[in-house]
């Protein structure tokens, strides 16, 4: 038994001392291969600056040639071969096998990960679909065109979103009539992304995933789920392609489904406007006072009933009949429905408000003062008209010059976001709120969802001003809808 033990030992190392010796010949063969590489491709171009390059380079060619065919003869693959089967199969382990088995496996994942990492950045097609005007002729003007210049990242904390719904909001037919031109006009001067005054994208906020962001980006990465919102001025987010500032951009709630993201964001902002930063509610200062929303089914509305009641006020709001259940459920504590009775004459009977929400407009602003305490407020949410808008030749030179100063010299460009009165477009508002999607707290009311091809018709809808919460449209296939609680949608 000693003997055979013996004999395999010396088989072993036989086929080990000759698998080494093939190795350093080979070794050998592919220096001298290399070696005379080298001096053929020196005298080659000797010869090239020489201009002797003819028959003398063509005779080193065969040379090299006969030379690497006489190595490459040599080689016999069969050999190896057999020679690797005895050092496998007398050398190699149970263990070995195992340890190589593991480090295949973590090895394969580390370079998973690694790719992931390093993945390319997608970027944008150079054309995309966007609902626009090329007019300021009001809702006539709204069309869906398939070749709007896709934008792109021009700025180190800019982010490139691809969208998948987007919400439309009333004051976007507003700009359809020439909300904002003279500032727009201004402002599109100094965005790389705008090629003159038209087309004007429309839209105001959306979600959608990053496509790709600025070296300067910390708040969201490529591939994470966003929403967000954009002042009137900046280029709007019904499109399938939107570049903002990080600043305007929070990762979406995983609560809610693209649409109900989508219809979320610049009523939010609103809504914040309007309660805490004009009437001074909060979730400290709330609790016991008496709101007054009207329009309590609006875009705005439903926020703002919902914010209400999370922070412990009461609330009476003003709604059409068919939105009465809503209202409540909402949080709501007293419902007017201003469609079968008079509610100036209901309202005579409540006690007065601490905080009016007027979401109607100027028509309703005495009426507010005179059912608001005496050391309540009265906040509006409806855009009043810009002085910028009527200027005329002079006064918009001036205007311009001011705004190009701006520009140059304060450094504060539309691509760092920016306020319309105390208006802050933000992302970090739209974080502060999470906590209470994610407790179903705060949750949206998405009235119609509408394809891309059809958003004329959704602002057509719109403009009806009978829409229960906000009316968007999807620029992609839908994911499948996760506990969407208040967001109930039709499909159109």
């Amino acid at each position: 038994m000693d003997h055979l033990l013996f004999l395999a030992q010396e088989r072993a190392d036989s086929a080990w001392l000759a698998l080494h010796s093939s190795g350093s010949q080979l070794t050998n063969s592919l220096s001298s291969l290399k070696d005379g590489a080298r001096t053929s491709l020196q005298n080659a171009l000797n010869s090239f600056r020489n201009q002797r390059f003819g028959e003398e380079v063509a005779d080193r060619v065969r040379r090299w040639l006969a030379h690497l065919r006489e190595v490459l003869s040599a080689v016999k693959p069969s050999e190896i071969y057999d020679r690797l089967f005895i050092f496998f199969v007398t050398e190699v382990t149970r263990t070995h096998m195992y340890f190589g088995g593991a480090c295949f496996f973590f090895g394969g994942i580390f370079g998973m990960f690694v790719g992931m990492r390093l993945r390319s950045s997608l970027v944008a097609p150079q054309r995309m679909r966007a609902v626009v005007i090329n007019s300021y002729k009001g809702i006539e003007a709204i069309g869906v065109v398939e070749d709007v210049v896709a934008p792109r990242i021009v700025e180190p904390h800019q982010v490139l979103v691809q969208v998948k719904a987007a919400g439309i909001d009333y004051l976007d037919i507003k700009v359809a009539q020439g909300y904002g031109r003279v500032l727009r006009q201004q402002l599109n001067k100094y965005n790389p992304n705008t090629e003159g005054e038209f087309p004007v994208v429309l839209g105001r906020d959306c979600s959608g995933v990053v496509v790709a962001v600025g070296r300067d980006v910390s708040r969201v990465e490529q591939g994470e789920e966003v929403w967000l919102a954009v002042p009137f001025y900046h280029p709007g987010t019904l499109s399938e392609y939107v570049v903002v500032s990080e600043e305007h951009v929070a990762p979406k709630p995983s609560q809610l489904t693209y649409e109900g993201a989508a219809a979320l964001p610049y009523s939010i902002l609103t809504a914040w406007d309007a309660l805490v930063t004009q009437a001074g509610l909060g979730p400290q200062s709330t609790a016991g006072k008496r709101v007054l929303v009207h329009a309590g089914v609006s875009g705005v509305g439903v926020v703002a009933l919902q914010l209400v009641r999370a922070w412990g006020g009461s609330i009476t709001t003003t709604v059409s009949t068919r939105a009465a259940p809503l209202a409540h459920m909402l949080g709501a504590e007293d419902v007017i429905t201003y469609d079968n009775s008079n509610f100036d004459k209901e309202l005579l009977m409540r006690e007065k408000y601490d905080v009016i929400l007027n979401t109607v407009g100027q028509v309703l602003h005495d009426s507010c003062l005179k059912y608001c305490l005496p050391g309540g407020i009265v906040v509006t949410t409806t855009s009043s008209q810009l002085p910028s808008d009527s200027y005329g030749y002079i006064a918009g030179g001036l205007y311009s010059l001011y705004l190009r100063a701006k520009y140059w010299f304060v450094k504060t460009p539309w691509l760092t976001g920016g306020r319309l009165g105390t208006l802050e477009v933000k992302g970090d508002i739209l974080e502060k709120v999470v906590p209470l999607i994610n407790s179903g707290q705060l949750q949206a009311v998405v009235d119609k969802a509408y394809s891309a091809q059809d958003a004329e018709v959704a602002f057509a809808h719109v403009a009806k001003g009978e829409q229960i919460g906000r009316t968007v449209v999807r620029f992609s296939i839908n994911t499948p809808v996760r506990n969407l609680g208040m967001a109930f949608w039709q499909d159109h």
